[in-house]
């Protein structure tokens, strides 16, 4: 009478930017935002990253206390 669930795991590669089509981009952003030398605040790195794709910063979303 019970139905069973299968569920079948297929491992990816570690390293797969092939399979992520953001990593590309990323990679290049990810240059011009982080720098080797010192850790980043948050403010900081909030943006850069919108400079680094060129878009305007937007209002983080937020759930309604009802909905979490």
């Amino acid at each position: 009478a019970g139905y069973g669930v299968r569920i079948v795991a297929n491992y990816l590669p570690i390293k797969s930017p092939w399979l992520n089509p953001i990593e590309p981009k990323w990679v290049h952003a990810k240059r011009r935002v982080v720098e080797p030398a010192r850790l980043l605040s948050a403010e900081e790195l909030i943006e850069r990253v919108y400079a680094a794709f060129d878009c305007p910063p937007d209002i983080p979303l937020t759930l309604a206390q009802e909905a979490a």
